[in-house]
C-alpha cells in the first residue's frame, strides 16, 4: 500500500466520495494549490489511485481531445480561457470523469455542460491553510496578519513564500509589514514556461 506524502488537504478532498460527479473543477489564482491538489487526487485518493489516469498539459492554449479516451480521470491543467472548453466537452463525452484547474469562474463550465454532475472547490479562498502552513514552519503570526495577507495577495503559497523569504525570521506580522513598506509583489507570464508536477512535501 502506497503511503501519500504529507499533503495540505485544506479542501477535505480524501473524505469526499466522487462516484456521482463527472466534472471536478478546482479554481482560484496561481500558486493557491490547484495542481497540488489535482496530483493527490490523481495519484493518492482512493477513488482514482487504481485507475486509468491521463494528464494533460495545456501550456495556456487550445489542445485537441478526440483521442484522449477510455480514462477514469483525465486532468487538465490549466483552463485559463473560454476558447478551450469545447475540449472539456470532448473529454467528458469519452471518458469516466475530468478533473480541471482552471482561473475561470466555474459557471462558465455550467453554461457549456449543464447536465454534468458537477463538483468545484475554490482554492484560494482558505485563511487555516496558510495558518498551517505557518505553523509547520514555527513562524508566529496574528490572526489579522493573516486576513490582511488573504485579502491583499489571497491564500496562496507562492506570495507567501517570497514574503518569508524576503524578511527571513520567525514572525509573519513583520514580515508582511516589511514587505508592504519596501517591496511590491508583481506578477507575470514567463515567455518559456515548463509545467511539472509539484512536490507533496510541507516540511
Amino acid at each position: 500500500m502506497i503511503t501519500p506524502p504529507p499533503f495540505n488537504d485544506f479542501l477535505g478532498l480524501k473524505k469526499i466520495n466522487f462516484g456521482n460527479a463527472r466534472l471536478l473543477i478546482f479554481h482560484g489564482i496561481s500558486g493557491s494549490g490547484k495542481t497540488s491538489n489535482l496530483n493527490y487526487l490523481a495519484h493518492y485518493h482512493s477513488t482514482f489511485k487504481s485507475g486509468s489516469v491521463k494528464w494533460i498539459w495545456t501550456l495556456h492554449k487550445r489542445f485537441k481531445a478526440q483521442s484522449i479516451q477510455n480514462h477514469d480521470l483525465v486532468v487538465v491543467d490549466e483552463i485559463v480561457s473560454p476558447f478551450q472548453l469545447p475540449a472539456i466537452t470532448k473529454l467528458l463525452r469519452s471518458n469516466k470523469k475530468v478533473a480541471v484547474a482552471t482561473h475561470l469562474n466555474p459557471i462558465w463550465f455550467k453554461a457549456l455542460s449543464p447536465l454534468t454532475p458537477t463538483l468545484s472547490f475554490r482554492t484560494d479562498a482558505s485563511t487555516e491553510k496558510i495558518c498551517r502552513y505557518l505553523d509547520e514552519k514555527d513562524i508566529s503570526y496574528s490572526p489579522e496578519s493573516i486576513i490582511s495577507f488573504c485579502e491583499s495577495y489571497g491564500s496562496n503559497y507562492v506570495d507567501l513564500q517570497c514574503l518569508l523569504e524576503n524578511n527571513p525570521g520567525h514572525n509573519f506580522d513583520d514580515a508582511l509589514n516589511f514587505n508592504r513598506k519596501f517591496n511590491k509583489i508583481k506578477s507575470f507570464t514567463p515567455e518559456n514556461w515548463i509545467p511539472t508536477l509539484p512536490r507533496l512535501r510541507f516540511d
